[in-house]
């Protein structure tokens, strides 16, 4: 890998009008060339296209900073000592895409700082690869919102529920690509939940959805699954999961709930009747044995 994927945890928003903080990136001591894609986020599945950044760039921990923009041309970026540490300069891609190509680079250790303006009015929210390889910059990050999720931020379900949809975004400048087909449990051969749909790829700044499905489940439980693409992060491909028993349905004329919710955890649980006897269809408990749950519905 000789790419970074920057800012680490997420995109850095950047008000209307106002500069951001210093980023070290690093740059290798046998570069000759260094290429800094970014890319500025407005609204999903929607570019601004306003008015360009400011980059300033600096090396070494005494040097200039100095601005470059896509109307400058090249500038010379200047070390500690004065000497020309590289060129720089800026052309501006489609769709709120920018490349930064540092030449004519020394051996030098750097450090290297990245800092970027908004000259937009809009907040907008930057992300950015660099690499001595052009290529290595079409970088993407996978990011997906956990819409339902239980107090432990894992994205709960309930067995047999209808299909559920994980919106997923891309934030990085290069077009994501996920391989798991559709059919795929999720987290084991065994696992309940299975993914239905999902998009062959997703473009920068876009938006898509995966849709997943739980069947049936006999017991609570919990576990992850990291999608296959070509984002390089686990930690942005690996989905947590709960899954919990749906209620069986009660037989009787008035169509009432069954007597177990999950053995108490589900907070719809609901006292066995006393004509109930034999054992639960979800867990297997006989009646007597949901009468002692505390009063936060947990008898675990």
């Amino acid at each position: 890998m000789v790419f970074q994927l920057l800012p680490e945890r997420e995109p850095i928003e950047i008000r209307g009008g106002t500069t951001g903080p210093l980023f070290p990136f690093v740059v290798p001591l046998e570069a000759t060339e260094m290429f800094i894609r970014v890319i500025a986020l407005w609204r999903d599945n929607r570019p601004l296209v306003g008015r360009a950044p400011t980059f300033e760039l600096k090396s070494g921990r005494d040097g200039q900073l100095t601005a470059v923009d896509a109307r400058t041309g090249k500038v010379e970026i200047h070390e500690s000592e004065g000497d020309i540490a590289a060129l720089a300069e800026v052309q501006r891609l489609p769709l709120d895409s920018y490349l930064i190509t540092l030449s004519g680079l020394e051996e030098n250790p750097g450090p290297w700082h990245l800092r970027i303006t908004n000259n937009d009015a809009e907040t907008l929210r930057f992300a950015w690869v660099s690499s001595y390889r052009e290529e290595e910059t079409l970088q993407p990050w996978m990011a997906m919102e956990r819409a339902t999720t239980s107090q432990d931020s894992l994205l709960a379900l309930h067995g047999e529920n209808p299909e559920t949809v994980i919106p997923v975004l891309n934030l990085g400048p290069g077009r994501l690509i996920i391989n798991d087909p559709p059919g795929t449990r999720l987290g084991s051969e065994q696992s309940p939940v299975i993914l239905r749909r999902r998009p062959a790829s997703i473009a920068p700044h876009d938006t898509d959805e995966l849709v997943v499905e739980c069947g049936h489940v006999c017991f609570a439980d919990r576990f992850s699954h990291t999608f296959d693409t070509n984002d390089m992060n686990r930690a942005r491909t690996t989905l947590s999961f709960e899954v919990l028993p749906r209620c069986s349905a009660h037989d009787s004329l008035d169509d009432e709930p069954a007597f177990c919710r999950t053995c108490g955890r589900c907070p719809d649980y609901a006292a066995p009747p006393l004509d109930v006897g034999g054992p639960c269809e979800t867990c297997g408990h006989r009646g007597a044995q949901h009468f002692d749950v505390p009063p936060d519905h947990r008898n675990v």
